[in-house]
């Protein structure tokens, strides 16, 4: 079993991904040649973007996984180390294609459009997985790929008391499974209209509350913000205006900085404003990762805010 040094409070199991970012002026037409402004390489994936967030609000973070032994691996595995996040429960598969994206950011919208492949690389087994770091952390977050190690881990975390986030944010196979298993359940809200069938975000949160009763039930919603449910009943929580420079990410951050926010000890309602400040910030900068808060800019930004 591989020997790991100061034991990371937050391990991880989902996507990681090998991100190409171009910013254009605008979208380009169709059979068409453009110039890009700016191209920016960078490690994406829900799972791991959020782990790179918890690290960088001063809580350390193990990402669980595969990758391949291919330029793409070699630089997400790179990405992670420089960030200082733990890779030793990371296994590199001979011969295979790590997943790899081309994300276009437009200056002229602050959208993005992202072009992903999933690569050759097998996802983890359940057996291979280093149960030293998910009985050692104090929180499990998935995103729903990798769902047989996924749910393996999840299973195991709620019978050691380890609590399990999930970004919910697309209806991916097999993610009903960890639903019943989550502590921190973060869907989205195209994810709980879909999945419950109700006509409004706040049917939906109510649904999937008395479906799973979460410690917390997180509807995220963007620029309006999200509704959070727990045993004290439904409320909104507010986002912040802020002049958007890159989108992506954003909604990683939010899920990483929400399970930092409650390992460091804050209730249901100041993670989401934590959470939802953190994501304001990033989305100030250019970068998935490289534009993510500290603590210390979070609180500052609370503290302007009035909260």
């Amino acid at each position: 079993m591989t020997e790991v040094r100061g034991w990371p409070r937050i391990a991880g199991i989902g996507s990681t991904v090998y991100d190409t970012l171009m910013i254009v002026d605008r979208y380009p037409a169709e059979d068409t040649k453009q110039q890009g402004l700016r191209t920016k390489v960078q490690g994406g994936g829900p799972c791991a973007t959020a782990l790179a967030a918890a690290q960088k609000l001063g809580v350390p973070a193990a990402y669980l996984g595969t990758v391949g032994d291919d330029p793409f691996g070699d630089f997400m595995m790179a990405d992670f180390r420089k960030r200082g996040i733990d890779v030793g429960g990371v296994r590199t598969v001979k011969d295979e294609i790590s997943f790899h994206a081309v994300v276009l950011l437009s200056q002229e919208t602050s959208s993005r459009t992202c072009v992903w492949n999933r690569g050759t690389v097998p996802p983890p087994r359940p057996e291979e997985l280093n149960t030293e770091y998910l009985l050692r952390a104090e929180v499990l977050h998935l995103d729903g790929h990798m769902p047989d190690a996924a749910l393996y881990a999840a299973r195991f975390c709620r019978e050691h008391g380890v609590k399990v986030s999930l970004d919910a944010g697309s209806l991916l196979p097999g993610i009903e499974r960890l639903l019943p298993l989550t502590d921190y359940l973060i869907p989205s809200e195209e994810f709980s209209l879909r999945y419950t069938g109700c006509a409004t975000a706040e049917e939906a949160a109510r649904s999937m509350y008395e479906a799973f009763r979460p410690e917390a039930l997180v509807v995220t919603q963007g620029v309006k913000g999200g509704l959070l449910m727990d045993e004290r009943g439904l409320r909104k929580y507010a986002s912040y205006p802020v002049e958007a420079v890159d989108t992506n990410g954003c909604g990683d951050t939010f899920h990483g900085a929400f399970a930092a926010a409650k390992i460091q000890g804050m209730d249901n309602d100041a993670a989401c404003r934590y959470a939802s400040a953190a994501a304001a910030i990033k989305c100030t900068r250019l970068g998935a990762r490289d534009a993510m808060p500290t603590d210390e800019e979070c609180r500052r930004f609370l503290e302007k805010h009035g909260d």
